[in-house]
Parts: C-alpha cells; sequence; structure tokens
C-alpha cells in the first residue's frame, strides 16, 4: 500500500515537470511559416521579435517601408509605437511616485490648479477610468482651423471652453481615451521641470540602452531616413497603399493631433524594445513591487475589474498596462497601438520571461488577433489558419470588371473559408466609400450593390439596413430608404441616428 501511494506521488511530480516545463521550456519551434503566411496574405508588413531570458530567438522584417521607393523594412527600421508609447508615460509616473515626488492618489488639479474636474486623480487617468472625452474635444476646432496643430497645452484650454460634465463619476467605469496620458505628459514636465521628451529619453531611454528611440512629431516626407513610412489605402478599391500623410480623411490624426504627446509618436526599433524588456527584468526603471503594481488589474468603484477584448483576448487594465485574463500561457501583460496606417503590439509572458513584438506600417487588418496565433504557435498549439478579408479583392474586381464579376468573385472566395473571410463593417465602408467618393453615376450603383449585398450576407445587423437607406436616400430613392431605415430600427430601436434620418423623411 505505501509503494503504491509513493508511486502515485512520484508520477503526480512528473505530470506536474512536464506541465511546468511545457509552459516555461525554451522556444526551439519557430513560428517562420507563419509570419510568411501572414505577409503572403497581406496582413502582415512590418517587423517582428521574440525574444527569451533576453536572447533573441527570432527576429525578421517583411515588406516595404516606402512602397513608392520600393525601400524594404529590416531589423534596424523604425516604427511608430502608437498608443504602446502609453507605457513609457506610465512610467515615467510611476518613477516619479517612487521618488516621492507624487502620489497616485492625487487629484491632478494639485499640480496643474487649470484642470476643470477636481475629482480625477492621476490613477483615474492611469486607469483610464476618467471619464473625460478622447480626440472629439478637438473635433469642432479642427473643422473650424484645418491648419492648425494641437499640443499638450491646448488640452486643458479645450476642456474649460468645453464646459460639459464628465461621461461617468472617476472611477466608476474604463474608458479608452487618449487624452489621460496627455495630461499625464504635463504632468510629467510639471513636477519634473523637464520638457516630457527630455524625460522620457534621459530616465527611460538612456538607462534601458535604447539608442534607436526617439518621439516624432513630424510628416511621412521629413522622417528620419530609417524611419519606415505609415502606409494605408484610400479606399477598399485602391490598387496600392499610400502614405498615410496624403490621406485627407485622417489628416485630422496625421497633422492636426500629431503634436500630441504621451499618447503616442515614440518611434523604435524591435532590438530596443528587448533592450526595454530586459531593462524592466533587470529593475533598472522600476522596482519590482511597482512593476507588480502596474502588472495588478484596477478595480473600479464597485470593486470589480472593466475587462475588454482587445485583439489578443480578455484584458483587464492596470496602470498603463493591458492583463490578459487567460493565464494558458503563464501571465502575460501587453499593449497594442494604432495610428492611421501602422500598429503595433508588444507582449510580455511574464511566467516564460518571453517577449513578442509586431510593428507593421501598413496597419494590416487582424495584426492584434495574429499575435495570440504566434503565442499560440510558441507553445506547440495549432494555430488557427491566417484569414485575410475578401473585401479588398471583391473591390478591385467591382470596379475592373463590374458587378456581375466581382459578385462571381466574392462568392468563389467566401467559399475558400479556409483562407478568406467577410467582414461586415469593411464591405459596409466599401459601400460609403463608393457612395461619397466620386459623383460617378456608376460608384453611386455600385455602392448601392454593395451595401444591398451585405444586407444579404449580414441579415441581423442593424447597421447594413442603416447604411443602405443612407445610400437610397442620397441616391433620391426615399421610399425605399423609409423602409430600410424602419427595418434598421426594428432591430435596433437605440439607433438614434437611423431615427433622426428616419424623421426627416418623413417630415419631407
Amino acid at each position: 500500500m505505501k509503494n503504491c501511494s509513493l508511486s502515485l506521488i512520484i508520477f503526480a511530480l512528473l505530470i506536474l515537470s512536464i506541465q511546468l516545463n511545457a509552459r516555461q521550456a525554451p522556444i526551439t519551434r519557430l513560428p517562420d511559416s507563419l509570419f510568411r503566411e501572414m505577409n503572403r496574405y497581406g496582413v502582415f508588413n512590418g517587423a517582428a521579435m521574440i525574444a527569451e531570458n533576453g536572447k533573441v530567438i527570432y527576429q525578421h522584417a517583411y515588406g516595404y517601408a516606402d512602397f513608392s521607393l520600393k525601400k524594404l523594412n529590416d531589423n534596424q527600421t523604425t516604427f511608430a509605437l502608437g498608443s504602446v508609447s502609453k507605457i513609457f508615460t506610465a512610467i515615467a509616473i510611476l518613477q516619479l511616485r517612487d521618488n516621492h515626488r507624487l502620489s497616485l492618489g492625487d487629484p491632478l488639479t494639485r499640480y496643474i490648479p487649470a484642470f476643470p474636474y477636481p475629482d480625477i486623480t492621476i490613477r483615474h487617468l492611469l486607469t483610464q477610468t476618467s471619464g473625460l472625452p478622447d480626440y472629439e474635444l478637438f473635433e469642432k476646432a479642427v473643422a473650424q482651423q484645418p491648419e492648425k496643430k494641437f499640443y499638450n497645452a491646448d488640452i486643458i484650454p479645450y476642456l474649460k471652453a468645453r464646459d460639459r460634465p464628465l461621461a461617468f463619476k472617476p472611477g466608476s467605469q474604463w474608458q479608452y481615451c487618449n487624452l489621460n496620458f496627455c495630461l499625464l505628459a504635463l504632468l510629467v514636465e510639471k513636477v519634473s521641470g523637464k520638457p516630457f521628451e527630455n524625460y522620457v529619453t534621459t530616465k527611460i531611454f538612456k538607462p534601458a540602452g535604447m539608442r534607436e528611440s526617439y518621439f516624432y512629431t513630424g510628416t511621412s516626407k521629413d522622417r528620419p531616413s530609417q524611419q519606415a513610412a505609415n502606409h494605408d489605402y484610400p479606399f477598399y478599391f485602391s490598387s496600392m497603399p499610400v502614405n498615410a500623410d496624403s490621406i485627407q480623411a485622417v489628416r485630422w490624426r496625421t497633422y492636426n493631433l500629431n503634436g500630441l504627446l504621451g499618447q503616442g509618436n515614440i518611434y523604435t526599433t524591435t532590438g530596443d524594445m528587448i533592450k526595454f524588456d530586459q531593462a524592466l527584468y533587470g529593475h533598472r526603471l522600476l522596482k519590482p513591487a511597482t512593476l507588480a503594481e502596474a502588472f495588478t488589474p484596477a478595480k473600479l468603484n464597485d470593486g470589480s475589474l472593466s475587462v475588454s477584448d482587445n485583439g489578443p483576448g480578455n484584458a483587464a487594465y492596470g496602470l498603463g498596462w493591458f492583463i490578459l485574463q487567460d493565464t494558458t500561457f503563464g501571465k502575460v501583460v501587453f499593449h497594442t497601438g494604432g495610428v492611421p496606417g501602422a500598429a503595433s503590439i508588444f507582449i510580455r509572458n511574464l511566467t516564460g520571461k518571453q517577449a513578442l513584438m509586431l510593428f507593421d506600417n501598413t496597419i494590416s487588418p487582424g495584426l492584434f488577433r495574429n499575435a495570440a496565433n504566434i503565442l499560440r504557435a510558441l507553445y506547440g498549439q495549432q494555430p488557427v489558419p491566417v484569414k485575410k478579408s475578401l473585401t479588398r479583392e471583391y473591390a478591385t474586381t467591382l470596379l475592373s470588371a463590374g458587378v456581375d464579376a466581382a459578385f462571381t468573385k466574392l462568392i468563389g472566395l467566401k467559399a475558400d473559408s479556409l483562407h478568406y473571410t467577410v467582414v461586415e463593417y469593411e464591405l459596409n465602408d466599401l459601400g460609403l466609400q463608393l457612395l461619397y467618393a466620386s459623383k460617378s453615376v456608376n460608384h453611386q450603383v455600385m455602392a448601392l450593390e454593395v451595401l444591398r449585398l451585405n444586407i444579404l450576407l449580414f441579415p441581423q445587423s442593424f447597421n447594413t439596413y442603416d447604411s443602405y437607406a443612407e445610400a437610397l436616400a442620397f441616391t433620391g430613392n426615399q421610399t425605399e430608404a423609409i423602409e430600410m431605415y424602419k427595418r434598421s430600427l426594428v432591430l435596433n430601436p437605440d439607433n438614434k441616428s437611423g431615427k433622426k434620418a428616419l424623421d426627416q423623411l418623413l417630415n419631407n
């Protein structure tokens, strides 16, 4: 009996050892084929790096840094971090807190008296629970002053001029807001006495050895030679991506609001991010207890966690970091970033001491989901097949060969469900782009075809009926537009814009 019990204990320990080794074992099989497939299907154009215990085990660049010049991305190319920059702002605040220069529970007004919301604390800003408006704060001003560039110093005057209550009581809800981190950058300047860029450079970049990292608020025209241009397609029916700076629809981000700091505008390389990762493990930037605090989900006023789906999966928010709720691979923290023409994600598996970076300068769709796919592949799990949206191929066929050829193309691609997927919002955007991008009657006919097709593919979506109704009204088909708006409101009675449009049609 004793021998049997001992055998069971040994067997249990063996199983536990295998499970722990499976979770933390060094990565030996790299998903190179997965990266190549992502590039081939047009869902990755940029640079990737994977490291374990500070050792680079995969590094490669794909595609073009500048499509117009046919300049290739390489391992020295610098990419836009976008909102991944927020982790540097958070670290700056935590450094100042650890040096007793501020307290996270302090109201922002203690340091910046002109701030018009005395109930908002530094912690509220760090945890994205302030209730402040986001970029829409400048929407009216951009429309009135299209040549004006806005900076952090403009935020408080515009908040005061706006003179509206917060969206919710601070701490009661979670709502992602870029301006929270712009205000934190102002706070860093106020408390440290240094320009924000200088503080981050001297207190974070230099101690971490990040010699290729910098702030940049200019345009692609004047960018440093090693910097990737951010690219996007002006329309779904465009044949080639162009520099995002040249796309009028996103100019409010690439020009008007590009002077803001704290929420973005850091450029770096995959190599520098590994140095940053190691500086965190080496406690050169923050002490262990502070890092543990940053990686702990923040609680709302009622004690609950606010969890959102941020691409890699459901995640809570700590002090400037997302914390993945799925612990299959251990404790995983990350941040995502996106600006017009670029996307990024930085993932740290704290359990296995692994880091994954994906930088993309064509804002490839599904980048964040593909990052989770790479995690699965790294741990020996079968990755989900990479799928490409069929919208662009359908759109280019529509314009080059007409409605019937495009429909045939769509049916064929849709049948290849292993490699292609249909995305409702993309077809919706395609239809509206055709409707408004040109005064061509033929384009308007195509727009109606696309939006009608979207209803057939997604008959339970109120928005497909709403957009089709908008197109019908625009082209003079008011009777049909009224019926489509009514259907939209049946599916979603809270569709306020649809109700307003319907009332206008009925009262004409």
